[in-house]
């Protein structure tokens, strides 16, 4: 009998989305700032706009008395208050779409940042591709190539050594220069 996979928690769900929180949520927050900005003076527009067409109302309507005009302020309430409803519905989609979309950018900083801190430790490990519709494909292409290379550079060194080994004293003398001498090479080039 199958068993159905069993669903991630929504903490588990929230840590793998939020890779890094430092970045994913001070865009989300600077993304809804700007959005409450922009949604405050919207929105005082639009309260100035319809307590004008109130008044308006009132100005023609001879038969205006205080029912009139409180009926009227009600809905300029009502349609405030809607419109604040919408509005922050609307910032929130914002904020918890760009903690996704900045998703897209550290998913691939997080894995590239993982095979650095690797490569740092001595392990040269298999390049985990990136997601289709993750940023940062061509770094991530960049890191793929250079650990491929790294892998083929200590793969030929380690052969040069078992042929050292194995090889009578002057011979393995001979590899060994012309590897230090290699190495040597290497590190003056990209110091």
């Amino acid at each position: 009998m199958k068993t159905a996979p069993r669903r991630a928690s929504p903490r588990r769900r929230w840590k793998s989305l939020v890779l890094d929180p430092a970045l994913q949520l001070r865009l989300g927050a600077s993304l809804a700032a700007v959005a409450s900005a922009l949604s405050l003076a919207l929105g005082w527009q639009v309260w100035r706009a319809y307590r004008e067409a109130s008044r308006l109302v009132a100005l023609t309507d001879p038969r205006a008395d205080e029912v009139v005009a409180a009926l009227l302020r009600a809905e300029d309430r009502r349609r405030i208050a809607l419109l604040a409803a919408v509005l922050a519905v609307v910032i929130v989609a914002l904020g918890v779409a760009a903690v996704v979309g900045a998703h897209r950018i550290a998913g691939p900083a997080f894995a590239l940042g993982r095979s650095c801190r690797a490569v740092a430790a001595g392990v040269l490990p298999r390049p985990r591709p990136l997601r289709r519709g993750d940023l940062l494909g061509g770094l991530g292409a960049d890191v793929a190539a250079m650990l491929e290379a790294l892998r083929a550079r200590e793969e030929e060194e380690r052969a040069l050594l078992a042929e050292a080994a194995a090889a009578p004293p002057e011979r393995a003398r001979e590899i060994a220069a012309g590897l230090a001498a290699r190495k040597a090479r290497r590190l003056e080039e990209g110091g």
